[in-house]
């Protein structure tokens, strides 16, 4: 097994989950140009975290955008923000993300495995 190679117990402590978003912000200070997100986890609360998302989506259209997120990293301090979470998507080349999404919604929090 090379140092990269996950366990499935390595997998199983990864907690992805579905939220929705419910408010966005734009995020001046930080470093590449992001925005700050508000996400509806369900039963698993309110998480806020910022991405790198202004290439493709503009800050209204992603209101009410079902995305899927890790949720059990320690928060991290992104310039002037607390990230709580972090948002999955498909990075290009360029660094354009295209986020992940499921393919039909689903209940807030639910688990992705």
């Amino acid at each position: 097994m090379s140092t990269k190679d996950l366990t499935w117990q390595d997998f199983e402590k990864v907690e992805i989950r579905t939220a929705t978003v419910v408010a966005v912000e734009a995020f001046p200070q930080a470093r590449k140009p992001a925005y700050k997100l508000t996400l509806d986890f369900g039963d698993f609360g309110v998480k806020r975290t910022s991405a790198q998302l202004t290439k493709l989506y503009q800050a209204d259209e992603l209101i009410g955008k079902q995305v899927v997120a890790v949720v059990n990293f320690p928060p991290k301090q992104i310039a002037t923000f607390m990230s709580e979470c972090l948002v999955l998507g498909a990075v290009a080349e360029d660094g354009t993300v295209t986020l992940l999404q499921t393919e039909r919604p689903t209940q807030n929090g639910l688990r992705i495995a």
